[in-house]
């Protein structure tokens, strides 16, 4: 639902009156070396506003916004806070003034080995004085009060890293609303979201907006910035390039974050020729339907279905992350059962996981490492791996995905979120596999990188079986062939991306009874 709008007819417009500014940013710089992320950037954050903040990966969001937390000092500039000049020295000064952030890697914004109950109230049991601290009785009960205000369905006494994706996202944006923020800034907040937890938290949005808190909401999706934002400020190349106020136009926001108007990525459906991959009465979960699946060389097929619907686990059994739980698959007309990733991978099998964080990046290692890293027998002689022919092979994914970085050589963790993923989707692109399955690939990632890795995987389709899941419509429409949805552990069959929109595929991924409205009888997809 559309928040009413006070502000007027849309269109580029100045910044906002400064009488009317929560934060106040002036001329804000920031350099890491010789790279200059930030160039004098300047715009207002208005008191009572939900202000859209977007732009490339790359372009300095993060920087920015690790600014505003305190995780980084600006190099020069000013940031004011109700009309007042303040230093930011550190995630606790932000806080005391105000300001509470959920960053887009989720996990910087939890703490393992901690419970549900703990993570809610950890910025309470950091606190000496907290009467709290060290009182398991006093935190459940204090977490108790959190979850009934907040309607969370999480279970408190759960370790948070027994939680899906989405429900350590649903903490850290919790934690965030536990003290008295003025401003809460969310970084891609429904990155890790199913359709019906993303609705939940628009109606958060816009209640905290009636309630006078301030949010700045960054996103990639064009319909999340329309749908719940007053104004929009795009940032390019560490500049602010325009400004505009509802009702937004999101073409000409999309013309401002890339430089140029989006090309489109509309295509007819292709049915495929030579099956690649054949699976017979497998199964999600042990409890679930059994199904039969059929990728082919020549499609792209989209798999989607809402946050927790089956997807990744039964994905992660085709490619070896664990174990199967029924049926026979065969590849190329050959049995197939891979005992773990490595032997998927040998055989052609090759996946590009959902949590980037936790199942693909390796702190401290360059990003030429990380383009080779399971594909040793590409680059290595003798039992020698050969570093030039790395980081040659890395400086061509860096190339063709237009990753923004300053060296191959550099630790991963320079990349922004979203060149994180260009480069480990890039990675396996660039050699020849026989089945690709990519489990949300466009997460964290704006509109120009999302229309390059889709034309890619097409390309890259039709020579090999590629699998896309996604529990966003609007993608897997985007790039995908064939849809095939999961509600609740179960398969079914979705027809022809051409021949389905988005908003339909919205509704049956929302039916959850989608299986009883037919005739019960097992589906085949092909």
């Amino acid at each position: 639902m559309k928040p009413v709008s006070r502000i007027g007819a849309g269109g580029d417009s100045p910044p906002a009156s400064t009488e009317r500014s929560l934060v106040e940013l002036r001329s804000i710089s920031k350099t890491f070396g010789a790279t200059r992320a930030l160039d004098g950037v300047s715009f207002n954050i208005g008191k009572d506003e939900t202000l859209g903040f977007v732009g490339a990966n790359g372009a300095g969001k993060s920087t920015l916004i690790k600014i505003l937390s305190g995780i980084y000092r600006q190099s020069s500039g000013e940031v004011l806070i109700g009309g007042e000049t303040k230093t930011i020295s550190s995630p606790t000064d932000a806080r005391s003034m105000g300001i509470a952030t959920v960053h887009q890697n989720i996990d910087d914004a939890v703490v393992f080995g901690m419970t549900v109950a703990e993570n809610l109230l950890l910025d309470e049991i950091a606190t000496s004085t907290s009467e709290v601290f060290m009182n398991q009785r006093l935190i459940l009960k204090r977490a108790r009060s959190v979850q009934e205000k907040l309607q969370l369905e999480l279970p408190l006494t759960a370790p948070v890293e027994a939680l899906s994706a989405s429900g350590r996202q649903e903490v850290a944006i919790a934690r965030a609303l536990v003290g008295n923020a003025k401003l809460l800034i969310l970084d891609e907040p429904t990155s890790t979201l199913s359709a019906r937890e993303a609705e939940k938290l628009f109606e958060a949005v816009q209640d905290l907006r009636r309630r006078g808190i301030t949010v700045l909401y960054v996103s990639h999706r064009m319909s999340e910035i329309k749908m719940l934002c007053d104004r929009t400020v795009v940032l390019r190349n560490g500049r602010i390039v325009s400004e505009q106020v509802a009702p937004l136009d999101t073409r000409k926001i999309a013309s401002a974050i890339l430089g140029e108007l989006v090309l489109s990525t509309k295509h007819k459906s292709r049915m495929g020729d030579k099956p690649v991959f054949v699976g017979k009465g497998l199964r999600a979960r042990s409890e679930s339907a059994p199904a039969e699946l059929e990728f082919r060389r020549g499609e792209v097929v989209g798999l989607t279905g809402l946050v927790g619907a089956g997807k990744t686990e039964l994905l992660e059994q085709i490619c070896g992350r664990r174990p199967l739980e029924a049926g026979d698959m065969r590849l190329h007309e050959k049995d197939y059962a891979p005992r773990d990733a490595a032997a998927a991978i040998a055989q052609g099998v090759v996946m590009v996981p959902e949590e980037r964080s936790l199942q693909a990046i390796f702190p401290g290692e360059s990003l030429w490492q990380h383009c080779t890293v399971g594909m040793m027998a590409f680059f290595s002689r003798l039992g020698f791996m050969i570093q030039r022919k790395e980081t040659a092979y890395a400086r061509d994914v860096i190339r063709d995905f237009r990753v923004v970085c300053s060296a191959a050589e550099v630790p991963i963790e320079d990349l922004s979120g979203g060149n994180q993923q260009k480069l480990l989707v890039g990675r396996w692109l660039k050699n020849d596999w026989s089945l690709v399955v990519l489990d949300e690939p466009f997460r964290g990632i704006d509109i120009g990188a999302r229309a390059i890795i889709s034309r890619a995987l097409r390309e890259y389709s039709k020579h090999a079986a590629v699998v896309v899941c996604s529990s966003d419509p609007e993608e897997v429409v985007e790039v995908a062939d064939r849809v095939l949805i999961m509600v609740e552990g179960r398969v079914r069959h979705g027809g022809r991306a051409d021949e389905l929109t988005s908003e339909e595929l919205s509704e049956i991924m929302s039916q959850t009874a989608y299986h009883e409205a037919h005739d019960g009888r097992e589906v085949t997809l092909q």
